[in-house]
C-alpha cells in the first residue's frame, strides 16, 4: 500500500519537509471559495479493510446498519447482501427484484431504497422482516443521465439522485435530482446543479475528449455531522465535497491501486467513512474504513 492513500490534485510546492497547497482564485466570496484538501495522516491511514466474497465483486452501493452490518448491492442481482464487518462474511441475502443494474442503497428506518441506473428507485419496506414489500418509483430521466448516486437527505425528507451521465438541455453541468419521501415522485427540476467549468475539474479536461467526462459521480452521501455532500467519481478516481449550490469545496484523488472502481460510500454515526470498490474480473471487491471524511 502506498504511504499516502490520497494525493492532492492542486499545485504543490515542497518547502523542506512541509507541503503547501495553492488554489486558483475564482469569482467566489470568501465564504464559499472552494479549497483543495491536502493529504493528512488521518486520510492516509486506513483504519480497517475488508476483502469481499465473490458475490460482491461488483459491489456498487453500501449502507451501514446499526448492528455492525453493511447492506450492499451489486451491479447485476436484485438482492441486498448483509455483510458482517466483524465476521467478515455475508450473513444474509434479501431478494427484492430480478436482474438489473443496481447502483446505490440508502436506509431509512425499516425501509431500504435502491437506485437503478435508469433512475428508478425501488422501495423495500421492512426489508429485514422476511417478507419485504417492494414498490418501484419510476424515473423521469432519459437513459443518458445514467444515475449512480443515491443519498438520504433527512433534513429535507427526500432522496437525492446523482447522475453520472448528462442531459444536454441543462448545459455543461452534472445534475442531482430530488425524490421527496412524501410524494415519492421525482422532481423535474434538478435540486443541485454542478457546473463543469470549476477549476478543480480542469486537471483532467485536456485528457478527455468528452467535456462531460471530467466529472462522473458514482456515489453520493451526506456527512452525518457536517451535512456536506460527498461525491465519489470512480472513473476519475476522486472524492469530492460540494455544497448545495453545486460548488466544489474539497477534492482529493483516490489511490488507483486500492480503489480500482470506487462505487460505494457510507458514513458511520461519528463521521467514520467507508468506501467500497469493485474488483477486477479475477480480483475481489473491497471496503475500506477511515476515521473521518476530508
Amino acid at each position: 500500500m502506498k504511504n499516502r492513500l490520497f494525493k492532492t490534485i492542486s499545485l504543490c510546492a515542497l518547502l523542506g519537509a512541509g507541503v503547501v497547497t495553492f488554489t486558483t482564485a475564482q469569482n467566489y466570496s470568501s465564504d464559499d471559495r472552494p479549497t483543495i484538501a491536502a493529504s493528512t495522516d488521518d486520510l492516509a491511514r486506513v483504519m480497517a479493510s475488508w476483502t469481499l466474497p465473490a458475490e460482491l465483486r461488483e459491489v456498487s452501493g453500501i449502507a451501514l446498519l446499526d448492528d455492525g452490518l453493511m447492506a450492499c448491492v451489486q451491479d447485476e442481482e436484485g438482492a441486498i447482501y448483509l455483510y458482517d464487518l466483524e465476521q467478515k462474511a455475508v450473513t444474509g441475502k434479501i431478494p427484492f427484484a430480478g436482474p438489473g443494474d443496481y447502483e446505490g442503497i440508502v436506509l431509512h428506518q425499516n425501509t431500504a431504497y435502491i437506485l437503478r441506473s435508469d433512475g428508478a428507485v425501488l422501495e423495500v419496506k421492512d426489508f429485514r422482516s422476511g417478507k419485504p414489500a417492494v414498490t418501484e418509483h419510476a424515473s423521469i430521466l432519459p437513459i443518458s443521465q445514467n444515475t449512480e448516486g443515491l443519498a438520504l437527505d433527512e433534513k429535507n425528507n427526500r432522496l437525492l439522485i446523482a447522475c453520472k451521465g448528462y442531459d444536454e438541455k441543462f448545459g455543461p453541468v452534472k445534475t442531482i435530482f430530488a425524490l421527496p419521501l412524501d410524494s415519492k415522485q421525482m422532481q423535474e427540476t434538478p435540486a443541485i446543479i454542478i457546473p463543469l467549468a470549476q477549476e478543480q475539474l480542469k486537471t483532467t479536461s485536456g485528457k478527455k475528449k468528452d467535456p462531460y467526462a471530467v466529472l462522473q459521480p458514482s456515489s453520493l452521501e451526506i456527512h452525518p455531522q457536517t451535512g456536506e455532500l460527498y461525491l465519489l467519481d470512480a472513473v476519475n478516481h476522486r472524492l469530492l465535497v460540494i455544497n448545495e449550490q453545486g460548488t466544489i469545496q474539497k477534492t482529493v484523488e483516490l489511490d488507483k491501486d486500492l480503489f480500482r472502481q470506487a462505487e460505494g460510500l457510507s458514513f458511520g454515526p461519528n463521521g467514520e467513512m467507508y468506501i467500497a470498490s469493485e474488483g477486477s474480473k479475477k480480483g475481489s471487491g473491497v471496503i475500506v474504513k477511515y476515521g473521518k471524511g476530508i
